[in-house]
């Protein structure tokens, strides 16, 4: 817990100047409860600061990996390489954090995340760009925060040779976006 704390708190640090006293406070009030043995309190008020924290958080998208199988949040295969034959399907796996919640009528929060994609040849030149290739929505009672998404890619048509990919993905319950990529081959 202490590891996580200082985490925590050293990011609370390169946040915005309001979150980061609001973050900071939660959480020396949570080592202060964890100290005094109110563990349950303390998670409470580490809760707090996570929350501010989240919502201060730009969006961004981290453990990106080539797959072959993803089943659900850490639950994933490893592909050996990011070697493709030609037609061969390219499947993602990643773990968007910062995101917003809406609602789903229903009384759930709703997590909707979109993805758009460009295509980058070896030499630099934009091959082509697709808006909104895949969507997430999740409706839950909790605001989670442990999501997957997983993107199945066809790139079909690509002539052999190394490409990036550059994405960017959308939280459709702010304004936040968060760019990455991934390079792939399609072999000859």
């Amino acid at each position: 817990m202490k590891t996580v704390l200082a985490a925590l708190i050293a990011a609370a640090i390169s946040t915005s100047t309001a979150f980061a006293g609001e973050i900071g406070d939660r959480a020396a009030e949570a080592e202060k409860l964890l100290q005094s043995g109110d563990s349950a309190g303390a998670l409470e008020k580490f809760r707090g600061a996570e929350d501010a924290l989240w919502e201060a958080m730009p969006l961004a998208v981290l453990n990106v990996k080539h797959v072959d199988t993803a089943a659900g949040f850490g639950i994933y295969t490893e592909r050996a390489n990011h070697i493709y034959k030609p037609g061969e399907k390219i499947v993602l796996y990643m773990e968007p954090v910062g995101y917003g919640y809406g609602s789903d009528g229903l009384g759930n929060k709703q997590i909707s995340l979109s993805v758009d994609l460009t295509v980058v040849s070896a030499s630099g030149e934009e091959l082509g760009k697709m808006e909104k290739i895949s969507r997430v929505q999740v409706a839950s009672r909790s605001r989670n925060r442990e999501l997957f998404f997983k993107l199945d890619l066809s790139l079909d048509g690509l002539p052999p040779g190394k490409y990036r990919c550059d994405f960017l993905m959308h939280d459709e319950n702010s304004s936040k976006t968060g760019p990455f990529s991934t390079d792939i081959e399609i072999a000859g």
